[in-house]
């Protein structure tokens, strides 16, 4: 029963990440990236101190020790910084890079996990867990392939192919899995030693928002989403603010709880499904195209998790 009660956990958190995913794609049309991230945070911030009074308990801080304590507040700083750290790299990777490439690199966080997790928590990594992820991993970039077409209609030469923007989108893309992960791992590590998943959200968004917010002494645009002259986009900012709460304030920290139950290793390479999620959302709600190669990724994806849970 306990397996069980972790995968819907995980199930919940990965089509709440794949909505949200969908609400920053059309928020971010009609407002500015870094003027949304600390607009997200600050909602984010205010979203998880309601759910730590409602479902967490801080009653935990009195009990620990102080090298606990000081262990504990450790993680939350680096889980903090690492997600939006992680953030700013994704965005910057959209600015070099077309979001086909970058969002299956930033799936890479998947194998940063599975290390942090084989060398910080001593998890063990079965056979099945490899053979399944690998499939959903492939199916990330089948999903993320342009077709033939959209190769035909871009004719790029060699050097435009292989230029500075390039290689520097796609390092910053892989940077961002790194932090990512490395945000999930101390956010975890954050939840063993305090026994509540819920608080240490709140803390590691609080740091993460602090962290803009001196940031934005030195570069005003992170601020400009308060300002008036973005009233017109009030509604906007509003809209990613709340996704940013039920996907950072609530589906992370569930998707933390899941880890507590089946192991970061078989939850993270769980959400590995998050991309075939947000594309059928994006078919359903945002009548994208629909492509032949989705049925062959949903085969890899039905593969995978088969592997995954029954073998």
């Amino acid at each position: 029963m306990a397996e069980l009660i972790g995968y819907i956990l995980t199930i919940d958190a990965i089509f709440t990440w794949a909505l949200a995913s969908l609400v920053y794609k059309w928020g971010l049309e009609r407002t500015e990236p870094k003027a949304n991230l600390f607009f997200r945070l600050c909602c984010t911030s205010i979203g998880t101190f309601v759910f730590s009074l409602i479902l967490g308990n801080y009653l935990f801080l009195s009990n620990l020790s102080s090298q606990n304590l000081t262990y504990y507040i450790i993680a939350c700083v680096i889980s903090g910084l690492s997600v939006t750290i992680g953030d700013l790299l994704y965005y910057m990777s959209l600015k070099k890079i077309e979001a086909s490439r970058t969002y299956p690199l930033v799936q890479l966080s998947l194998i940063f996990v599975i290390f942090f997790s084989v060398i910080f928590f001593g998890d063990v990594i079965t056979f099945s867990i490899i053979i399944g992820g690998a499939l959903i991993l492939s199916s990330v970039f089948i999903l993320s392939s342009k077709d033939k077409s959209e190769k035909l209609d871009v004719k790029k030469s060699l050097k435009e192919r292989f230029s500075e923007d390039l290689i520097v989108g796609v390092f910053l893309a892989i940077g961002t899995a790194f932090f990512w992960a490395l945000a999930y791992v101390s956010f975890n590590q954050a939840r063993i030693i305090s026994g509540d998943v819920f608080v240490s959200n709140f803390f590691r968004v609080g740091f993460g928002m602090i962290t803009i917010a001196i940031l934005g002494i030195f570069q005003k645009e992170y601020y400009s989403g308060f300002k008036k002259t973005n009233r017109n986009n009030l509604k906007y900012f509003i809209y990613i603010g709340i996704a940013g709460i039920l996907s950072l304030g609530l589906a992370d920290a569930i998707y933390i709880k899941a880890a507590e139950i089946n192991g970061l290793v078989l939850t993270s390479t769980f959400t590995a499904n998050t991309p075939m999620v947000q594309q059928i959302l994006s078919i359903l709600i945002l009548k994208e195209k629909f492509r032949k190669r989705f049925l062959v990724a949903v085969t890899l994806i039905i593969v995978g998790n088969y592997i995954i849970i029954f073998l």
